[in-house]
């Protein structure tokens, strides 16, 4: 269709969609590698400096000695390859949020650098527009006060 025949039936872009999709995209591909790289060194991300020296330094050596970043970059590669296929969008959202607030928490307000402080301002923002785009499916998770509905009684939410 081009875009006088658009223009005549009414057609108009979806910008909100095409935005998800862009932030689906970009946070998909950036969990991807960044998860895939712990694994499989694909880049480079040492950046040149002494690890030791950054303020993060001691709490990502912990999180290495008690292997708990081993499932940081698991979750972060499952994540990514969710948003990259477009499924399970709003849970791998939710399941990455955690790991967002404390990238965010880390980048803004303990390293503070102007570079590492865009990275955690991108990761929670990022995270946060893909919930707020699937809020409709958390509704029934924040009712005030909610039926009870066993998986085995055959209710679904929806009923």
């Amino acid at each position: 269709m081009n875009a006088t025949a658009a223009r005549s039936v009414g057609w108009r872009p979806d910008w909100g969609r095409y935005a998800l999709l862009w932030v689906r995209m970009a946070f998909g591909s950036h969990s991807l590698i960044s998860g895939l790289n712990h694994f499989l060194p694909l880049f480079s991300i040492d950046g040149g400096g002494d690890p030791a020296l950054s303020p993060i330094g001691p709490l990502m050596g912990e999180l290495m000695a008690t292997g708990l970043y081993d499932g940081v970059k698991l979750v972060e590669t499952a994540v990514g390859i969710c948003l990259l296929a477009n499924r399970f969008v709003p849970l791998a959202a939710l399941v990455e949020l955690p790991i967002s607030v404390v990238i965010a928490w880390l980048c803004l307000f303990v390293d503070e650098s102007p570079n590492i402080v865009f990275s955690g301002l991108r990761e929670i923002s990022f995270n946060l527009f893909i919930l707020a785009c699937y809020a409709g499916y958390f509704r029934p998770v924040v009712a005030w006060k909610a039926d009870v509905r066993p998986v085995w009684s055959g209710r679904s939410a929806g009923r």
